[in-house]
């Protein structure tokens, strides 16, 4: 991969400023123990194969975004990969049963050139919101991974077209070579949780490697920003992985480095509660009008699978 650049001064500066404003994000009361949802538990995994995303030579499918639902289809979003990162963009597939896909190709590709996203956009997350759709992903330059942070995307179909925000990156790693999300930052998760939007994202120092890397949080009045880093970060330990409102508080699950399921009444403090081996995973789980006191969890989603030396997609289903 080619050397990479600095992010850009006025960003770097704009983080800063934005991490030492964080400590004012009000954190909610410590969380009940006794109040961890009993479900939240070790289950089965059921392997469905997808013959749209099926492993093919010469190409990586993965990242796969989390699941939603409009208009009587399931959507979601992966990174199309070629190359070791050479040639990747975020891409879309759609399904009315969510067994049956159909990929329908680019939505998110390389920025401007000399930008921030130049080399292309990874690791997708969809947010459906006031009739919108809200497309965070992962952005490099210069062919250099270490290089990522975090942009948005947004549509109002999820085939789109979409457009980038004028505000990105809207989230970035710090300028700091000690801070412990100075290497890159990327993989956002993002939820409306007490009335304010939660991004949860991964990073990790500039020296280190990816079983260091952590997860941290950033939260915002609008979907668009500007997001305010947690003074508490790191949260949890963590490479990919996935987080979804839960009871009254929030879950996550970890991908290969930890597969853990976690979970938290206060969104800082996270506690393992069990364990569902995966890679990295995509789940479906009801929105709030469909399950307003997010009591469902999830049953389904896209996990990532390796065959021929390349990566594919594949349905799994829990069998409690």
């Amino acid at each position: 991969m080619g050397r990479g650049r600095s992010t850009d001064p006025l960003i770097c500066i704009l983080c800063l400023i934005l991490t030492a404003t964080s400590i004012t994000v009000q954190a909610d009361e410590a969380p009940d123990q006794t109040a961890i949802p009993s479900d939240l538990q070790t289950a089965r995994k059921r392997i469905t194969p997808i013959q749209a995303f099926r492993p093919t030579a010469g190409l990586d499918r993965h990242d796969p975004s989390n699941v939603i639902a409009h208009d009587g289809r399931f959507w979601v979003f992966y990174t199309h990969n070629r190359g070791d990162h050479q040639e990747v963009a975020v891409h879309a597939g759609s399904s009315a049963d969510g067994l049956t896909w159909e990929d329908h190709g680019l939505v998110v590709g390389r920025g401007a050139a000399g930008g921030w996203d130049e080399s292309g956009a990874i690791a997708p997350f969809c947010v459906q919101h006031a009739g919108r759709f809200y497309l965070f992903y992962t952005g490099f330059r210069d062919g250099d991974l270490a290089s990522r942070d975090l942009g948005l995307a947004i549509a109002d179909h999820p085939r789109g077209p979409w457009r980038r925000w004028e505000g990105n990156p809207v989230l970035c790693r710090s300028p700091a070579p000690e801070a412990w999300d100075s290497g890159m930052l990327g993989d956002s998760n993002v939820v409306l949780h007490n009335d304010r939007w939660w991004l949860f994202f991964k990073s990790r120092r500039h020296d280190q490697g990816p079983r260091d890397t952590r997860i941290g949080v950033a939260t915002a009045d609008r979907i668009t920003g500007p997001y305010l880093k947690h003074p508490d970060n790191p949260l949890f330990a963590g490479h990919a992985f996935s987080l979804w409102r839960h009871h009254h508080g929030l879950a996550a699950l970890c991908g290969e480095v930890s597969p853990a399921i976690l979970w938290s009444s206060d969104g800082r403090r996270f506690h393992p509660v069990g364990e569902f081996p995966n890679s990295s995973a995509g789940l479906y789980t009801p929105d709030s009008e469909a399950d307003p006191e997010h009591r469902h969890g999830f049953d389904w989603g896209l996990d990532v699978v390796s065959e021929g030396g390349s990566r594919g997609l594949v349905r799994f289903d829990c069998e409690r």
